[in-house]
């Protein structure tokens, strides 16, 4: 596997995490765990998720969490024991492309942020499948970096600036964009899409978050952008900042699939209602359109 923006440690992974909060809280219910289940969160850092997914499975479910860092899974250990549920939580070191688990081992499988770092994804994600029960639900949630838009006077310096992002400092970027079809492909049904918008107003929080420092160096190293034009970025920015004006958007893209029985067709899609969850509604609270579109695909209402 490949991390171009090199280690992440807990700190930054929990910043990320408060971010991505409501993104998170709709990924376990995408789950559709209950009581007494077994769920495996594949990437799962110092364990930010598996603690919550331990409450939802109870004393009578268990939860795995794999990571090919041996430091996060010390972590995640750590935290399961202070919180209590070490005896709900395992937490392993395991390579996402070869998953040590049975076919079938899991209820519900999730990742998160995890494909953007990865030389296969496809690879990764028929893992994920593989070790999931037939009707079981397979959570995939990564950023579309390319969807990265910050809020500048200098806008072709700055769109030359979110491809550095997407283009040099991570494996696969553009990853969000890509989850449907690898779902699609990867067999999986009742394949729906949730975005999930990131919004920061903070500059120092935004460079933490996009690393700054190793975008700068890859910006200079290809010659996306002169000396000087990073300084011009970063003082605009400074000054928006300064002002309370900062803004920055960045979308992330879940993807959600049902793994369907050995027996299932490979058929075309069929036409569905379009259904649309809000991420600061209520659980459960989904409004169905009468428009069709095809089968699997779920996207947001537009505006009336």
């Amino acid at each position: 596997m490949t991390n171009r923006t090199g280690y992440v440690d807990p700190a930054y992974l929990d910043a990320a995490a408060r971010l991505a909060e409501d993104g998170k809280r709709l990924s376990y219910e995408r789950m559709r765990l209950s009581p007494g289940e077994r769920a495996l969160d594949v990437g799962c850092g110092p364990g930010t998720d598996t603690l919550h997914l331990a409450q939802v499975v109870g004393r009578a479910g268990r939860v795995v969490g794999v990571d090919r860092d041996p430091d996060m899974i010390a972590e995640a250990n750590r935290r399961a024991q202070a919180a209590g549920l070490d005896d709900v939580l395992e937490h392993r070191v395991a390579d996402a492309t070869s998953l040590p688990f049975a076919d079938g081992s899991f209820d519900g499988v999730r990742s998160e942020r995890l494909f953007l770092h990865v030389d296969e994804p496809e690879r990764v994600l028929a893992e994920m499948v593989r070790v999931t029960r037939v009707g079981g639900s397979v959570v995939v949630m990564d950023t579309d970096w390319g969807t990265r838009s910050v809020d500048s006077p200098e806008v072709d310096l700055e769109r030359r600036f979110a491809r550095v992002l997407a283009e040099e400092c991570l494996a696969n970027g553009y990853s969000g964009r890509r989850l449907f079809g690898m779902a699609r492909r990867a067999g999986l049904v009742d394949v729906r899409v949730d975005p999930v918008p990131l919004v920061v107003t903070d500059y120092d929080f935004f460079s933490l978050l996009s690393r700054m420092e190793v975008a700068v160096d890859a910006a200079l190293r290809t010659g996306a952008l002169t000396a000087a034009e990073l300084a011009r970025l970063d003082e605009g920015w400074r000054a928006m900042d300064a002002a309370g004006a900062f803004f920055a958007l960045t979308t992330m893209v879940m993807v959600t699939g049902r793994k369907p029985p050995p027996s299932h067709p490979a058929s075309a899609p069929d036409a569905s209602p379009v259904r649309h969850r809000d991420l600061h509604a209520d659980a459960g609270d989904e409004t169905a359109v009468e428009a069709a579109e095809p089968e699997g695909i779920r996207l947001p209402m537009r505006d009336r």
